[in-house]
């Protein structure tokens, strides 16, 4: 498990700047939100950046994260509005960057579904139990694909 002194930066990729915004919270002590992508577009343009220790020059801006841009994120953790292409999109754009570890979805959406309340929360626990594996097993950081259940 991370440790609350030294929080391990991440960015968040979600559709819903209020979803990215409980998620965040959510994150605390142990992660630190330093950024947030509503879009591909965005994220395509902005985390390249991140992990070469830049700041980002944002595509779209929004109040979620830190803004604390002191050390490239850890994880990069993805919704499950970002499918399979969207997802390559954006991991194609880092490459040649610095090495993270990728949270993504273990199952895509459904055309058809619905955001009850708290169903951010719901995924957020999710995507926190992989990052403390991670940070518990020595991969967090580590270049790789690690689905969290929904």
């Amino acid at each position: 498990m991370a440790s609350a002194n030294t929080p391990v930066p991440i960015v968040l990729c979600g559709a819903k700047v209020a979803l990215g915004l409980e998620s965040a919270n959510f994150m605390k002590p142990e992660f630190e939100v330093i950024h947030f992508c509503v879009s591909v577009d965005a994220a395509c343009a902005e985390i390249p950046r991140l992990l070469s220790n830049e700041q980002p020059q944002p595509v779209e801006v929004n109040e979620v994260g830190t803004h604390n841009y002191s050390a490239p994120p850890k994880a990069i953790l993805v919704g499950r509005t970002y499918t399979d292409n969207k997802l390559q999109a954006v991991r194609d754009s880092c490459k040649g960057k610095a090495e993270v570890s990728w949270v993504v979805p273990g199952e895509p959406a459904s055309k058809n579904e619905t955001i009850a309340a708290g169903h951010a929360t719901r995924v957020a626990t999710n995507m926190k139990n992989v990052l403390n594996e991670l940070c518990s097993t020595g991969e967090m950081g580590k270049e790789g694909l690690y689905k969290y259940s929904f």
